[in-house]
């Protein structure tokens, strides 16, 4: 078995928003349907609206398209200010799910801004530069008279580099590393999830919620996301999770995860291919936040020398054929 053990090491740039807009919320603007519909927001885009409880015409809902951007992993946050009484709050909307089907047309809570959080009153996803698309609500309460101001800030994550793995059965998981509530998953080069890489839950007879997710990996680069719940894409959960009725996101392009502790938040995992496990840390140290590890899975130095052997072979039997 190959063991190591590498410490999480993520970095942050913060990105300037040298284009960004500025819009304002209109009503009836009650329910994802008839959401203000809000395009081209980067760092520095504002949302200006005035909400006064959390139903019927309380409810501010927005259709935001973010600008697209270079290639990568990018932290958004969307925070919530007021020059009145503090007292709104801020969510990403989503969709229900039951035994793995995704219930369209419904409307779920993924994530709740927060008083604890620093700065306070703030949600968060991660997104690829791809010009994803959300869905975020604002609601008041009797004492928030004057208008919320929410800001969109950007910074750009450097994974950690996880190292390099031979192509074939791959398994990642938590289990045993860790007591958290945990979830998994893999995006590939282009930043879309791997299919079937995705866990909420052991698969069963497992009792546990720790992750593992099992599949077969080609070579190319591979992006590894670890989070608690509850974390979310556009995509259902896979046949094998015992987890079938998380919420999703509307749209593909980002994930989120809904947890806002950091108390004794590790989520140490394993990574299996085919030479043996390598063994990880990672330390949660903010709400909502995601860790991302980055993989190359490259052929063996066997197989190539085998693969240019055979092309060589090859080779020859082309040119005494021309002979």
């Amino acid at each position: 078995m190959r063991h190591s053990l590498r410490a999480l090491a993520l970095s942050f740039v913060v990105i300037a928003g040298s284009a960004f807009g500025q819009f304002t919320e209109t009503e009836g603007n009650d329910s994802k349907a008839a959401a203000n519909v809000f395009t081209g927001l980067s760092a520095g885009s504002t949302i200006t609206g005035n909400s006064t409880s959390a139903t019927t015409v309380g409810l501010d809902y927005f259709r935001l398209t973010m600008a697209t951007a270079a290639p990568g992993i990018y932290k958004n946050r969307m925070t919530l200010t007021t020059s009145g009484t503090a007292g709104h709050t801020g969510t990403l909307r989503g969709l229900t799910q039951t035994g793995g089907v995704i219930n369209a047309g419904t409307d779920a809570t993924l994530q709740t801004s927060s008083t604890v959080t620093t700065p306070p009153r703030y949600n968060q996803w991660y997104s690829f530069g791809l010009g994803e698309e959300l869905f975020y609500r604002v609601t008041g309460a009797a004492a928030t008279t004057a208008d919320y101001v929410a800001t969109m800030s950007t910074s750009m994550v450097t994974p950690v580099n996880l190292g390099t793995f031979a192509p074939g059965a791959f398994t990642f998981s938590t289990l045993g590393r860790t007591t958290v509530d945990t979830e998994i998953a893999l995006y590939d080069s282009s930043f879309a999830p791997v299919p079937g890489f995705w866990s909420d839950d052991e698969p069963s007879p497992g009792t546990s919620f720790q992750s593992v997710m099992s599949g077969t990996l080609t070579p190319g680069t591979y992006y590894l996301a670890v989070g608690s719940f509850n974390m979310a894409n556009n995509n259902s959960n896979p046949v094998t999770d015992r987890s079938q009725a998380s919420s999703v996101a509307d749209f593909g392009g980002w994930i989120m995860s809904s947890s806002t502790s950091i108390t004794a938040t590790d989520w140490d995992f394993g990574i299996t291919d085919i030479n043996g496990t390598t063994e990880f840390s990672a330390l949660k140290t903010e709400q909502y936040e995601i860790y991302w590890g980055e993989l190359e899975v490259v052929p063996e130095p066997g197989s190539m020398i085998a693969l240019g052997a055979g092309l060589a072979a090859l080779a020859a039997r082309r040119r005494r054929k021309a002979a």
